[in-house]
């Protein structure tokens, strides 16, 4: 996990470093997370919190790049929903965003979609009773990988500082399950809100970024 922490890290730098000049900012972010298990088993839908940080950055073309790195309660609710499955996973979202309208413009419609890293941190009952099989053997894979797409708006409160709305849908492409004739996949719908604040640019010509 460390490994695909600084892969990430290394990925937002690099993708930086393709454009000219832009925007740098980071913030945390938080919202509320709606999530479904979707396959051959009967689920419904389970409401849970999203809590994180993010690193964004906007060129003037209307390029953008948010790297996040989010603690996500995703799971289901099972058994005619007299229990839950609460799974809960650290999420890294690797977004490609447009941003509508100019640069330098207080409100910034926006579009984004990429890949997401899932890693399963623990997986619990309604009760918060850990999921194990025999012999702690794990119900649920510890690796998940997705695909996240969404809109959103920025809005600039004050000179370089944003409020980040987004609304989010997470499709996962692996199945979770370890169970045998079992395969489910995550789904979610995130409504969410962050707050960035500068960091700086960066300088094609030193090959540096700029901090404030």
């Amino acid at each position: 996990m460390k490994n695909c922490i600084i892969l990430l890290l290394a990925l937002t730098l690099s993708i930086s470093a393709a454009s000219a000049q832009e925007n740098v900012s980071i913030g945390p972010i938080a919202g509320v997370s709606f999530a479904n298990l979707h396959g051959n088993r009967e689920t419904s839908t389970k409401p849970g919190l999203t809590v994180g940080a993010f690193y964004n950055y906007s060129s003037k073309t209307g390029f953008g790049f948010s790297g996040q790195l989010l603690f996500t309660q995703l799971g289901a609710k099972v058994f005619e929903k007299t229990n839950e499955v609460n799974l809960n996973y650290i999420q890294a979202p690797l977004l490609f965003t447009f941003f509508f309208g100019r640069f330098g413009d207080r409100l910034r419609p926006k579009l984004f979609v990429g890949p997401s890293l899932n890693f399963l941190v623990s997986a619990k009952d309604k009760d918060g009773n850990s999921i194990e099989r025999p012999n702690n053997m794990r119900y649920y894979n510890i690796f998940d990988l997705g695909i996240t797409g969404g809109a959103g708006l920025n809005y600039e409160l004050s000179p370089k500082v944003w409020l980040n709305f987004d609304v989010r849908y997470g499709m996962g492409l692996l199945n979770v399950s370890r169970a045998n004739n079992e395969n489910l996949k995550n789904r979610n719908l995130g409504i969410n809100l962050g707050l960035s604040f500068p960091l700086g640019t960066y300088d094609k010509k030193s090959g540096r970024l700029r901090t404030r």
